[in-house]
């Protein structure tokens, strides 16, 4: 296929884009150095692991999907737009998973990504948290930021997969690394509430909810 020129709105999205990820770059690198300094903290407690997974979940609902990284043209783009809908044309849940699982079954990790959260989220599909495990994973071995998050809170809740702190921790630092900025926000809450394997950091934590806040204000809305 031969790609498409990008439009003017295509070139300005790119720049906001840019702008937001050289924001959570600084922040994200901040936290690595005095995180691992401090090194893991014990497991966090009942009230503050749910209260940083309902947060780090409301988020990604949020925005998760369209911080995926640029869509592959073709299948994956395609089940964007089925399943985010538009103004002329209805989402269609049913034909989004097709198109994502055909293409993830052939390993775009785009696809992989998009289908784990609809399995995730029972979109078209009977909720399974395990298959979308799978296919959170296969995507965030391939380099997939946002594939990295979500399997992070996966980790978090135990859900699909065996509870992980430092597991959860480990994917949102990769995130992080890959300039992604929900997983600074994340990084963020470990810090201020001493969980996911953090050492609780409130001036650092405080920091870098500034930062996080900056970057995902400039980022598109999700689904």
């Amino acid at each position: 296929m031969i790609p498409r020129r990008p439009t003017a709105a295509a070139t300005a999205a790119a720049a906001a884009a840019a702008a937001a990820a050289a924001t959570a770059a600084a922040a994200a690198a901040t936290a690595r150095v005095a995180a691992r300094a401090a090194g893991a903290a014990p497991l966090a407690s009942t009230q503050r692991r749910c209260t940083a997974v309902a947060v780090i979940g409301t988020a990604l609902l949020a925005l998760g999907l369209s911080l995926a990284g640029g869509a592959s043209a073709g299948p994956v783009e395609e089940g964007r737009l089925c399943l985010r809908g538009s103004e002329r044309t209805p989402a269609n849940l049913p034909r989004a998973f097709q198109l994502f699982s055909a293409a993830a079954q052939k390993g775009d990790p785009q696809a992989a990504y998009y289908l784990g959260m609809m399995y995730q989220n029972g979109m078209a599909v009977a909720r399974d948290t395990k298959a979308a495990a799978r296919w959170l994973q296969f995507a965030a071995n391939r380099q997939t930021p946002a594939a990295m998050f979500a399997l992070a809170k996966l980790y978090l809740a135990g859900d699909g997969v065996k509870r992980d702190d430092i597991a959860a921790r480990r994917w949102i630092e990769k995130a992080a690394d890959l300039e992604y900025p929900e997983a600074v926000m994340a990084m963020a809450i470990g810090l201020r509430d001493g969980s996911m394997g953090f050492e609780r950091n409130e001036a650092l934590a405080e920091t870098q909810m500034r930062f996080a806040n900056r970057a995902l204000k400039q980022a598109s809305p999700g689904m």
